[in-house]
């Protein structure tokens, strides 16, 4: 292949790239409720810590015994990681206390504000734009 076949090749792979559509990342206003408070006790099942955001899927147990599924969604792993909240923490079986703001428009979806233990630590991750549930004794 000649260069100048090589430079039209490379050109048109750059233009067939940049015409493919975007998914573009969402806002916090966009998907959760700043009018939906949820705070909620349950025990982590799964924690899924990858990019664009970390997803905790947990069982809520209601005062009848019924579980519910829940799942949160936080920062990547590397923003949590900075805050404080490493995964031999934030583990499958582990109980927490989960505070943040429900989603629109999927049920039992949630963004995580607060991620409390029952040994009284816990970790203020609130997402861009939402508005801040944290206290000072908050991380």
């Amino acid at each position: 292949m000649t260069q100048k076949g090589f430079c039209v090749l490379v050109s048109s792979l750059g233009l067939l790239v940049a015409t493919r559509p975007m998914t573009a990342h969402h806002s916090f206003a966009a998907t959760f409720d700043r009018d939906k408070p949820v705070t909620v006790k349950a025990v982590i099942t799964e924690v899924h810590w990858e990019n664009p955001h970390t997803l905790m899927y947990v069982d809520v147990k209601d005062e009848s015994g019924n579980i519910t599924k829940w799942t949160f969604e936080s920062y990547p792993p590397s923003v949590l990681y900075r805050k404080g909240l490493r995964q031999n923490r934030l583990k499958p079986g582990a109980e927490v206390t989960l505070t943040g703001f429900a989603a629109k428009s999927v049920a039992n979806w949630a963004e995580v504000s607060i991620v409390a233990f029952p040994d009284g630590e816990s970790f203020c991750v609130p997402a861009s734009g939402s508005t801040s549930v944290c206290d000072a004794n908050e991380r």
